[in-house]
């Protein structure tokens, strides 16, 4: 898969219905940035549109947030014996207390919104393929309830470094990790953290050697499974196949890109988020992995 089949529209540079969707899919995620997955959906205009429409009621209920917090918990890779110390390694680096802070903020953005956006891709994933997702009576009577719409309070917006604009540290690392994932993708959080160069080379460091070991495999694969099963769960079909692709006037080359890309984000999401669990480990203590990000906003 070539870096072509990754593309995307930047939440700045798109216009009309597209940016209209984007904005509606942050107040409904509950996120301040629409993630990589559906920036690259909105290159295929006409099925970001149908996707949308067809995932928005189940993300919008309470059902959908507790299969996200569930899922969450799977990510957790197993820990190593010895979690390095990164808050103290970076005060050695004269990072000040701000700075820190902004990058524990970065890390829990996208903890927050990786797990369901993995969820969503299995149900497009299944959906395109012909697997019946949602439509499923719900099996607890809070599980309809709407979710509040917006961001948590005290949720920031990372802004993203350009790999092909960053240098130094941060362009050593990014084509490092470009060269590990599908489609050379360098995902949100990496270029969240392209504007703390230092902190990038000491993380990528950390994660690339832990998501070489079996355990973070098994995790990855059981967060696949997880992510499928919620979907498959849904209580509102989602009812978007390969015949409506088709009809909504795409051709079968780009119905089949549309599939990869489905693909590949279902590998890259949890790959990513259990490194982000290691790093949230070694920036701010194992007791604090699994705590939600932003509980109670």
């Amino acid at each position: 898969m070539d870096d072509a089949e990754l593309a995307e529209i930047s939440e700045e540079a798109a216009s009309g219905r597209v940016a209209g969707i984007l904005g509606d899919v942050r107040q409904v995620l509950r996120v301040t940035q629409a993630a990589f997955f559906f920036r690259a959906l909105a290159v295929h205009e006409a099925y970001l549109a149908a996707a949308w429409e067809a995932l928005r009621p189940n993300v919008s209920i309470a059902y959908f947030e507790r299969c996200a917090d569930g899922l969450r918990m799977r990510m957790v890779p197993p820990m190593p014996p010895d979690v390095p110390e990164h808050g103290e390694a970076l005060d050695e680096l004269g990072y000040p207390a701000e700075r820190v802070a902004e990058i524990a903020a970065i890390l829990d953005l996208y903890n927050y919104a990786n797990p369901k956006n993995l969820i969503l891709a299995a149900a497009l994933k299944g959906a395109l393929n012909g697997v019946r997702m949602g439509g499923v009576k719900p099996g607890h009577a809070g599980d309809l309830a709407p979710l509040p719409l917006g961001p948590p309070r005290s949720m920031r917006k990372a802004p993203l470094l350009d790999p092909a604009r960053a240098q130094g540290r941060a362009r050593a690392v990014f084509d490092e990790i470009g060269r590990s994932s599908p489609g050379g993708a360098v995902g949100s959080v990496w270029r969240a953290l392209g504007n703390h160069p230092e902190y990038l080379e000491l993380a990528w460091g950390f994660v690339r050697e832990e998501s070489r070991k079996k355990g973070f495999e098994i995790t990855v694969s059981l967060s696949q499974g997880a992510a499928a099963a919620a979907a498959q769960e849904f209580p509102h079909p989602v009812a978007l196949g390969r015949a409506q692709a088709l009809a909504l006037g795409l051709g079968e080359a780009e119905v089949d890109l549309i599939d990869r890309t489905l693909d590949r984000f279902i590998h890259l999401i949890p790959r990513t988020n259990s490194s982000i669990l290691l790093l949230k480990a070694a920036l701010a203590g194992e007791g604090r992995v699994r705590r939600k990000p932003f509980e109670g906003e």
